[in-house]
């Protein structure tokens, strides 16, 4: 099964196209609703990570369907060693379908809310620089590998990002 639920930075089409290394044309891309959840955001991070609770009204996300096993092993790579693939039952246009997702492995949640609106005004074009860097490391390291670089490309994005303002 190669459909994901995506609810936090690969929500963004920029942010995506640049993980896969190509245009999403290919792609099925729908919005999507995961009941029960909400978004926290992960420490010292600027990305969040679905937790699960009755208590919580749920996460607007977007499914995508089509992916190749390439696209999937960048995103994995993406997602690097601190998240895991997973299934769960979302929404889709008031339909249930079982999707991917990826779940916390190595990540702590904060107690912080994430909201996807925010980040995308104040915090996508960094993400962006930042991705693009991290996906560099794609092919030359394993996720395992690559992760000691992690805050290295952290602060060489934020430089080039500081740059450009």
């Amino acid at each position: 099964m190669h459909n994901y639920f995506f609810y936090g930075t690969l929500r963004s089409i920029s942010i995506l196209e640049k993980v896969i290394g190509n245009k999403t044309d290919h792609l099925e891309i729908n919005p999507a609703f995961a009941p029960k959840s909400a978004l926290r955001l992960v420490i010292n991070e600027n990305f969040p990570v679905i937790v699960f609770d009755d208590s919580y009204s749920g996460v607007e996300g977007i499914v995508v369907k089509g992916l190749t096993e390439e696209d999937i092993a960048r995103i994995r790579f993406f997602e690097d060693v601190e998240f895991s693939p997973k299934t769960m039952v979302v929404e889709i246009s008031g339909i249930q379908e079982e999707v991917n997702y990826f779940s916390q492995k190595g990540v702590e949640p904060s107690l912080d809310a994430w909201f996807y609106d925010k980040w995308k005004e104040k915090e996508e074009a960094l993400t962006l620089l930042t991705t693009d860097l991290w996906m560099q490391l794609y092919g030359k390291y394993t996720a395992e590998e690559a992760d000691q670089y992690w805050n290295d490309v952290k602060k060489q994005a934020y430089h080039q990002y500081q740059s450009q303002q």
